[in-house]
């Protein structure tokens, strides 16, 4: 039995099969429909500390090597060949061999969190993990390239630096790995669309973006359109990812449920479409074929406003009337931007954008909830 100072009370025969005794500590792993006991591992954390040492000394060697072979003793922090550019290459490239080390070896390991990860999801995760950090650092370098104008580094303290970062990047990705779960999938998805859009807004502020519409941003006119068409992309992976992770784990919960399976399908075309969005921006030469799938989007999402009544098992009556409120606010934006003129293109797509974004995040929570209560916690065995 568990009490409040978090202590187990196991059977002899239990505390031998797992080889712990008293005063040791267990993970006890809490799901919907399972509870597993695990020790902890500490050399499994020797060797992800290790490994963190050397991925970091070794990319540091490269990036000190590049510079010494091109005879630049003179780093700048920010440019072509600048601290900023062998950090987005080389530690991004790191916090990706990283993530798919570490999820390998826990893939590995009965009772870790990241069990109940598909393998095919990996590449997609690790993407998304990898886009991540690409864009954050991206952000930051962009900022401190602004307030730093000029600024640059001797070869040991610019390597220094990469050196700090790199690390930094390997140990967030080695805490993160272990916690994978839906919910997380859910904040990646939210991250990476978000800082996306945002990144692609900035970069476009001296063009004045919001005179044309959303889909400016993602053009072959807009500055670094990539930012913008790459969010979208690999959210439509993660998407994809997270509607495979939810409804594998909700079919043990409701196992001949044709709703969810319809639910499960209109998310899986949602985040396909979504995807196809960021792969075929909003250029003259494809400019028919980019509102087609944007318009398929706004239908997806009504769909699964207007039939979520039906479509989700148990849904609160707070749900459903949060979701007639997004539908309603939706079709009074389409009247005031197409009958009434009193919108603009732009001020319609990112009131349309936040009120679909948000609706299918609160689905998302909501559909996370029927997993819960799922939790990590340590107990000393009494």
């Amino acid at each position: 039995m568990l009490n409040e100072r978090h202590t187990l009370e196991l059977p002899d025969a239990l505390k031998a099969q797992l080889g712990v005794k008293s005063g040791e500590q267990v993970e006890v792993r809490i799901g919907a429909d399972e509870l597993k006991i695990s020790t902890p591992r500490p050399v499994e954390v020797k060797k992800r500390r290790w490994g963190m040492i050397i991925l970091t000394f070794v990319m540091s060697c490269v990036f000190l090597g590049y510079f010494m072979v091109r005879k630049i003793y003179q780093v700048s922090l920010v440019g072509s060949e600048s601290v900023a550019t062998m950090v987005l290459l080389l530690t991004t490239l790191s916090g990706l061999m990283s993530f798919m080390v570490v999820f390998v070896r826990l893939k590995r390991q009965s009772g870790s969190a990241v069990e109940a990860v598909s393998w095919r999801n990996l590449p997609t995760v690790a993407l998304a993990f990898a886009l991540i950090s690409f864009m954050l650092m991206a952000g930051l370098f962009w900022i401190a390239g602004r307030l730093f104008k000029g600024a640059s580094f001797d070869l040991v303290t610019s390597t220094a630096l990469f050196a700090l970062m790199t690390s930094v990047e390997i140990q967030a990705i080695n805490s993160l790995v272990p916690q994978l779960s839906s919910r997380l999938l859910t904040n990646i998805f939210i991250a990476v669309i978000v800082s996306g859009v945002i990144l692609a807004m900035i970069s476009n502020q001296n063009l004045y973006w919001w005179k044309h519409n959303l889909s400016f941003l993602g053009t072959n006119k807009a500055v670094d359109s990539w930012e913008f068409n790459l969010a979208l992309f690999f959210s439509g992976l993660i998407l994809l990812a997270l509607v495979d992770y939810l409804f594998a784990s909700l079919k043990r919960i409701f196992p001949k449920s044709r709703q969810l399976l319809v639910l499960r399908i209109l998310l899986t075309l949602l985040a396909i479409d979504l995807g196809m969005v960021g792969a075929f921006p909003n250029n003259l030469e494809i400019h028919s074929l980019h509102t087609r799938l944007a318009g398929y989007l706004i239908f997806l999402i009504l769909g699964l406003i207007f039939g979520i009544r039906w479509l989700l098992p148990d849904i609160s009556t707070d749900f459903q009337h949060i979701s007639w409120m997004i539908a309603a606010a939706l079709l009074a934006g389409e009247i005031l931007f197409q009958v009434v003129g009193y919108l603009s293109l732009t001020a319609f797509e990112i009131m349309a954008f936040l009120l679909a974004f948000s609706w299918l995040v609160m689905l998302f929570e909501r559909l996370n909830d029927y997993l819960e209560p799922i939790q990590n916690q340590r107990y000393v065995i009494k």
